[in-house]
């Protein structure tokens, strides 16, 4: 099946070092900005008030997922006629902003110039926000501000986090392949056990858009406690499920955290990131990226505590199941 995938987007790949807003002893001064709210790959953190617009007009053809996973990513998309130097974004009632030169992140088709600018969300993030945007067009004019409010969604947390964030609401789905050979995603949410009298769970707690049934969440999140964590490696895989508006392209983008780190991948990018363009079909399953872990629990130890009386799986929905029964028949169609 032909796979709409992938260019990765150069700003994206690796750890960026951030210009800071000073440095005192112990190092880089980090602004409440970054720790509370987001940063944005290759951008300078200027600590200043918000720039003050010279003329009325916004910026044209601005979209922006309005719904936000603690230490998720997202995307400020820009597709317009007109074409801009430098792009600005903060957070109302916050102090500072980032300034990011969208050179390596600008494509042109036809009249048209298209920015992604990519945010990553602070792992501390705990409350909704309204998001200051706007732009240097090329006449050194600065637009009037974009305002766009930016709602958080509470979701779980373990030692191994991975967030998959789209940019519109289609069924883009997230999977996790374990050294155990088990298989996380829609038909298999995960569920709880008991581990040393205490409670864990694990698995993914958001399946946004399934099957073209829109709740605009456009995020998904898979989470594994440390009790659960087993030493080998790991898959992680992004599928366009169903494709519900094929006139439009969709970004996405994955970043993977193991106790609170972007944890170096053994093949991929972490973040990765990609383009599902106009016309994308459907069932793609592409790998994005794999990574090891040697310091969890060995695979004795999780099959013991999976495999109690008192692990309770959490129940697949109608949808889920619809979803499953056809991915199978997809799956034998394909053989």
């Amino acid at each position: 099946m032909k796979k709409y995938l992938l260019f990765f987007l150069s700003l994206m790949i690796g750890v960026v070092t951030f210009t800071s807003c000073g440095d005192d002893e112990d190092g880089p001064k980090i602004s409440d900005l970054e720790k509370k709210y987001f940063k944005i790959e290759n951008a300078n953190y200027i600590d200043k008030s918000f720039p003050t617009k010279t003329t009325d007009d916004k910026i044209e053809g601005l979209s922006v997922n309005p719904k936000a996973l603690a230490g998720g990513m997202n995307f400020i998309t820009i597709t317009s006629l007109k074409k801009y130097k430098k792009f600005f974004v903060g957070v109302k009632g916050v102090n500072g902003y980032w300034e990011s030169s969208n050179n390596s992140s600008r494509t042109s088709t036809s009249d048209y110039s298209t920015y992604i600018i990519p945010l990553l969300y602070s792992t501390e993030l705990n409350s909704n926000m309204t998001m200051l945007i706007s732009a240097e067009d090329e006449d050194d004019e600065i637009t009037d501000v974009y305002e766009t409010s930016i709602t958080y969604v509470d979701s779980e947390s373990g030692d191994l986090n991975i967030n998959l964030t789209f940019s519109n609401a289609k069924d883009v789905d997230l999977h996790l392949y374990t050294p155990t050979d088990e298989h996380i995603y829609y038909g298999h949410r995960g569920g709880s056990t008991t581990v040393d009298g205490k409670e864990v769970s694990y698995g993914l707690d958001h399946d946004s858009n399934a099957g073209c049934s829109i709740d605009n969440l456009n995020n998904e999140n898979i989470y594994l406690p440390a009790e659960l964590i087993v030493n080998g490696t790991y898959k992680v895989v992004v599928n366009m499920y169903e494709n519900c508006n094929r006139s439009i392209p969709t970004s996405w983008a994955i970043v993977t955290r193991y106790k609170g780190n972007i944890i170096t991948p053994a093949t991929g990018s972490n973040p990765a990131s990609g383009v599902y363009a106009v016309n994308a079909g459907n069932g793609d399953h592409t790998t994005v990226m794999t990574f090891t872990i040697n310091d969890g629990v060995s695979r004795a130890a999780a099959y013991n505590f999976l495999n109690r009386n008192n692990f309770t799986a959490i129940p697949t929905n109608d949808m889920d199941e619809m979803k499953s029964e056809l991915e199978g028949f997809k799956l034998d169609w394909t053989k």
